[in-house]
């Protein structure tokens, strides 16, 4: 994660060689920006461009952006990192409202619907307890099916994601 910088008081010259921006790895470290850029304070900067697994807003504030990226950070690792961009898209409007609920995903590790299906009825019991007797004549496989249609469930390479 990384963002462009650019001191927005110092403008680019032919005869200096160098823009009067750089590259920063985030979370930045302002005094870094102040040495590197010659700024004093914030309003002296820009974020010209950036690489980050979220949208930047117009004027977002430095502050802003690192606290999303030690977010980010945390998460790294996990099976939410992996596909945060997927979960967005299927749950949330933005970025932010992600963050807000990553904490009510519920990630099953596993790989496909059918055994969704037998983790959900015999290890949390969602219809209750199932007796011995019953349990191989249930048809997980189209429960699982089932699961799939169902708007709670994100099934990726990661295992299955579910929020409600």
């Amino acid at each position: 994660m990384r963002i462009y910088i650019l001191n927005t008081i110092r403008f680019y010259h032919e005869e200096n060689e160098e823009y009067p921006g750089g590259w920063f790895n985030c979370p930045v470290d302002f005094e870094e920006v102040k040495e590197r850029l010659g700024i004093q304070n914030e309003d002296e900067i820009e974020i010209e461009d950036y690489e980050l697994p979220f949208p930047l807003e117009l004027n977002m504030k430095l502050w802003e952006i690192n606290a999303m990226c030690r977010i980010v950070l945390d998460m790294q690792g996990t099976p939410l990192s992996h596909e945060m961009n997927r979960i967005q898209e299927k749950w949330f409007g933005s970025f932010e409202e992600f963050i807000d609920h990553k904490d009510q995903i519920r990630h099953y590790p596993v790989q496909d619907s059918e055994t969704l299906a037998r983790v959900l009825l015999l290890e949390e019991s969602i219809c209750g307890e199932i007796s011995s007797d019953l349990q191989n004549h249930i048809d997980y496989a189209s429960f699982g099916r089932e699961l799939e249609t169902s708007e709670e469930y994100l099934f990726t390479n990661n295992g299955v994601f579910r929020y409600k």
